[in-house]
């Protein structure tokens, strides 16, 4: 390997820590419904798992989400980012041997938490860490690898969950963090926390093997940048105040508080386009649309178009621009849920739609395909982006909050909307917020494509960035 993809490829190994997230939140979809067949051999309960107690299982991946943030923020701060990551595979680990060993419905209530506290962890430190060790030039690209590894995590649980024993699935998704967990230990710190430690050698070093220089002088002025932004970020001693202050200056400077309504603006509507809706409850909708390919069949297909789609927006989201991506996915998402909306009305009012059983799965293909291709990862590719380094860690830990709560209130919402009015209600509603999301990337979001970090913030400060 070329030595200027070492970045990349330290990008790449810290997002395995992601395909976690992905197989915590596709873990329902197989996982329930086997668990709900009364046939089921290998049930490791008593009794057959209840709505009330998916919805109690809901509520545990939401609060363990938000504790997670917290814990994730407090120890990279202290103990730098790559120690913070390492140590989300023990939290793993520990969730899936739990949910082996489980014969409680209290039990898998606990260890629900804890897979929902290393998801809220997990996303805040990968983002971070790969925020400080990437370039201007795979920034963006970089940015994406969060949702390839989500996507990798969801289409191993779809392709492995109906096919092996309860057993074997927790015991294949306890293999993930041990593997990533192997790989990383190979990993650099970021330069950001080796300087904010006084290891100004040792930052040198990093960043000569981050963006494969061959002498210390061609990384001095990116090394000289990073000791000048640690410098601001850590002027006061106490941390308590330190973050008061940093609070208070994202929310009082305009530039700032425009940086923080884009990330939550765009976090709110990754979350509330359904994208996890449809990943945990994908082989009921299958059946319950009698669409022409079966549930299990169908699910794999969605998963594997999930993947494809996050791995192609790396290779494009540099030319194209963050914008025009995301107005794009928003329009097509916004199509293919009020497709879905059209089909489960014509479904519900007894209108013969046997010829046209073909349609869920299209539209469910598209949704896919836009959100994991667009929205998925250009959003976090901002966020990634677009705070003032000194303000990032507090930006980003907002942010991560933010998704948790907006995650768990539109599952909440979309449970009880299809209960009450049907699932055709439920994709309206979903297609009328992407629209929305569309409105809102086209009034408030900037371009950030092409421009450095420093230029970033000019533009979120209205100051006309001209580039000669």
């Amino acid at each position: 390997m070329h030595w200027r993809y070492c970045e990349l490829l330290a990008g790449a190994v810290a997002n395995l820590a992601t395909v976690s997230i992905g197989c915590g939140i596709a873990w329902p979809s197989s996982t329930y419904q086997k668990l709900s067949d009364p046939n089921l051999e290998d049930n490791p309960f008593a009794e057959l798992l209840s709505k009330r107690v998916r919805m109690w299982s809901e509520a545990a991946l939401a609060i363990g989400g938000l504790a997670g943030t917290l814990l994730a923020s407090w120890i990279t701060r202290h103990k730098g980012p790559r120690l913070a990551l390492l140590l989300s595979s023990i939290l793993y680990i520990a969730a899936w041997l739990l949910l082996m060993i489980v014969r409680s419905i209290a039990m898998l209530i606990v260890a629900r938490t804890i897979i929902g506290m290393a998801n809220g962890y997990v996303l805040l430190v990968v983002t971070l860490y790969i925020g400080e060790i990437a370039s201007d030039r795979y920034r963006g690209a970089m940015g994406c690898f969060i949702q390839i590894g989500t996507t990798l995590g969801i289409l191993l649980v779809y392709c492995t969950g109906p096919f092996v024993s309860y057993f074997a699935l927790q015991a294949i998704c306890c293999a993930v963090p041990i593997l990533f967990g192997t790989l990383f230990l190979y990993m650099p710190e970021t330069p950001h926390y080796l300087v904010q430690r006084g290891h100004n050698q040792r930052a040198t070093e990093t960043l000569m093997f981050l963006r494969g220089a061959r002498n210390a002088d061609e990384v001095r002025a990116e090394l000289e940048e990073i000791q000048e932004y640690v410098k601001r970020r850590d002027g006061e001693d106490d941390v308590p105040a330190r973050t008061v202050h940093h609070l208070k200056r994202l929310l009082t400077n305009r530039g700032n508080r425009k940086a923080l309504l884009i990330s939550l603006g765009l976090v709110l509507f990754q979350q509330w386009s359904g994208i996890d809706v449809i990943v945990a409850n994908s082989e009921l909708l299958f059946a319950e649309s009698n669409a022409s390919l079966g549930p299990i069949t169908g699910t794999i297909v969605l998963g594997v178009l999930q993947l494809l789609s996050s791995c192609l927006t790396p290779l494009f989201i540099e030319r194209t621009g963050r914008r025009p991506i995301l107005l794009a996915s928003s329009i097509g998402l916004a199509i293919a849920l009020a497709t879905l909306g059209t089909y489960f009305m014509l479904s519900r009012h007894a209108v013969p739609v046997a010829s046209i059983r073909w349609l869920p799965l299209t539209a469910l293909v598209g949704f896919v395909t836009l959100y994991n291709g667009g929205f998925g990862p250009v959003a976090w590719a901002i966020v990634m982006e677009i705070f003032a380094h000194e303000l990032k860690p507090i930006g980003v830990t907002l942010s991560v909050l933010g998704a948790v709560l907006f995650d768990y209130t539109i599952l909440q919402l979309i449970t009880e909307l299809t209960a009450a009015a049907g699932l055709d209600w439920a994709f309206w509603m979903l297609a009328t917020i992407c629209a929305t999301a569309g409105a809102f990337c086209w009034l408030l979001v900037i371009e950030t494509g092409g421009l450095n970090l420093c230029e970033i913030q000019e533009r979120l400060s209205g100051v006309k960035t001209v580039r000669l």
